[in-house]
């Protein structure tokens, strides 16, 4: 059986840290805004640690890759409380000013442990950094 809907509005808040020029460590925590009325009104919550590359560095216009492994918790009360699922994102940043950039992406998660899902979302941004 096949189930098809729109994703809920969800909000994610990143944390990153540079290991290179190139190269970020981050965890992002999804929270979800609206209930998912086809999976019993329940708020999704996730947690997906991965890495961001970035393909140009010291421009203001540059575009990235991420590759994450997604922890989604719960409770469905009929099937595992547990999923586990791939997610990849794609995107690009403007950097206003040193500290603040506006990007935009366009993602994909595959999950596979609870049941199969693909999702594809997008989203707009803000990153602010601190040195």
């Amino acid at each position: 059986r096949v189930c098809t809907h729109i994703l809920p509005f969800f909000l994610d808040l990143q944390l990153s840290y540079g290991l290179h020029p190139r190269l970020d460590f981050i965890v992002d925590l999804r929270f979800a805004l609206q209930q998912d009325p086809v999976r019993y009104g329940v708020h999704e919550f996730a947690l997906a640690p991965g890495v961001r590359y970035w393909l140009d560095q010291g421009v203001a216009l540059k575009f990235y890759a991420t590759g994450q492994a997604i922890y989604d918790y719960v409770d469905y009360s009929h099937v595992s409380k547990s999923d586990f699922a791939l997610r990849n994102a794609d995107g690009i940043m403007y950097d206003a000013i040193r500290n603040v950039g506006f990007f935009f992406q366009v993602g994909w998660t595959m999950g596979f442990a609870r049941w199969y899902r693909l999702e594809v979302d997008a989203g707009l941004g803000v990153q602010v950094r601190f040195p």
